[in-house]
């Protein structure tokens, strides 16, 4: 018997919102607005990817906008894209639109993605979820490079657009149709070697008892909203639970053809007359996807898959750190990088422990007592100049009391040094962030508008 993985291979969709959905977008902007604010005052160059917002704990990574839309992904894996549009704006769209990516569906599954951003949007949206595509697959161990343009039969004209890619040899890839509906028919494992999905999907595979020696394709075919609503069918819950049906009259509207069961004469004018190859026959019957979609991981567990540690998220927070210490005036160099370093590694080694390491500092600790007993602490450097050094306070672990006391004492000297004035707005935002911004603590000679 042939082996068979069925399932689907995108999702696109849209959440419809509710009456809370502008204070949802009104906080995203306003965290956007935040970052590319921090940059522009330190006048560092920003990309779009530089640009992360948070909801509900699930970190989002901006990708730009499109068709009105604030497009993001989740930070590290792009296991889903989300896109937001103002409520006020193309009134006839929904204003949340979703599509799940390969990565999400094959390492998290279906419904745990869609549980996942519902509790990320809890509050904001309504159960509807009016599907816009879906492409339903079936990943088959067996070599169909010997299928050809000629060997399919379509029931409807529209469906005749055809285009091969491969060789006099064998073929790589065929597609038939075109938008709403279209069939593609591929060499899996080829795509996979130019694939960043390679290691995923190999997984994926072994784990459904593939041979990864052996040719792999893929019958995939694509429905659009337009097509979808010839069957009734409008949401997401209604494609899952009519995807056999969709599959199969799929197959039969675009079918693989033995083309020795019909003269030559009728294989160029009466191809339907053809029987369906076996191939096909066995693909279309035994369509099941319940064992795709039973995947069930507790929400807790979805989201720490959405933080697994790795060198790419190591070096994703790395920069994140870096950039925030540069905007909050903290002074790096290659020696305190390296304490922290140092620091942590022995932390690991000996966890009740302080680092045994003595770290050489470029630095004397000298104290000066003027002539009223004040003392006042400062450091002598290897050159012989003397300098005040800066304390650096984290807002972040500050409680509310201390921070208050710290942005009123910042306040004062706000306007005396531009490191000041950034100090302070840092202590706002946090104060903003908590939702304990007093009314003594106000921007002063802020003329600027705000940003939407």
């Amino acid at each position: 018997m042939i082996k068979k993985i069925y399932g689907i291979d995108s999702l696109y969709f849209f959440f419809e919102s509710n009456e809370n959905y502008d204070d949802l977008y009104l906080d995203i902007l306003d965290q956007m607005e935040d970052i590319k604010g921090i940059f522009r005052k330190k006048e560092i160059k920003f990309e779009k990817k530089d640009i992360t917002i948070r909801l509900n704990d699930i970190s989002l990574q901006y990708l730009g906008r499109k068709e009105g839309f604030y497009w993001f992904k989740d930070s590290l894996h792009e296991f889903f894209k989300i896109g937001f549009k103002s409520n006020k704006e193309n009134r006839t769209l929904n204003d949340i639109r979703v599509q799940l990516q390969g990565n999400g569906i094959y390492t998290l599954g279906i419904n745990n993605i869609i549980e996942l951003l519902k509790n990320m949007l809890d509050g904001y949206i309504r159960d509807f979820m009016p599907v816009t595509r879906v492409d339903i697959n079936c990943f088959i161990q067996h070599d169909l490079s010997f299928v050809k343009k000629d060997m399919f039969s379509t029931r409807k004209r529209k469906y005749s657009t055809i285009n091969e890619i491969g060789d006099a040899n064998s073929t790589q890839t065929i597609y038939i149709g075109k938008e709403p509906f279209k069939l593609r028919l591929y060499n899996k494992g080829l795509e996979l070697k130019k694939s960043k999905k390679f290691e995923l999907m190999n997984e994926y595979f072994l784990n459904n008892g593939f041979n990864l020696e052996e040719p792999i394709f893929n019958i995939e075919f694509q429905m659009h909203r337009t097509h979808l609503r010839q069957y009734e069918i409008q949401t997401v819950e209604e494609v899952l639970s009519n995807a056999k049906n969709l599959f199969q009259n799929a197959m039969d509207e675009i079918r693989l053809i033995d083309t020795s069961s019909i003269s030559d004469a009728n294989l160029q004018n009466n191809k339907y007359q053809a029987i369906t190859h076996s191939i096909w026959e066995e693909v279309r019957n035994e369509f099941n996807i319940e064992s795709f979609l039973q995947s069930t991981i507790s929400l807790e567990r979805v989201k720490r898959k959405l933080s697994i540690y790795d060198e790419s998220k190591f070096e994703f927070e790395m920069k994140g750190l870096l950039r925030r210490a540069i905007m909050n005036n903290i002074v790096l160099d290659k020696e305190y990088l390296h304490e922290l370093y140092i620091k942590a590694n022995d932390s690991i080694k000996n966890p009740k422990s302080s680092t045994s390491y003595e770290i050489k500092k470029n630095y004397i600790e000298i104290d000066i007592i003027d002539k009223d007993g004040n003392v006042k602490h400062l450091r002598q450097l290897d050159d012989g100049s003397i300098i005040t050094p800066l304390k650096t306070i984290s807002v972040v672990e500050l409680n509310d009391y201390e921070l208050f006391r710290y942005a009123e004492k910042i306040q004062l000297v706000q306007h005396t040094e531009q490191k000041y004035k950034d100090m302070y707005e840092v202590a706002l935002k946090e104060l903003r962030f908590r939702g304990l911004m007093p009314e003594v603590i106000e921007v002063e000679g802020n003329d600027e508008n705000p940003p939407f």
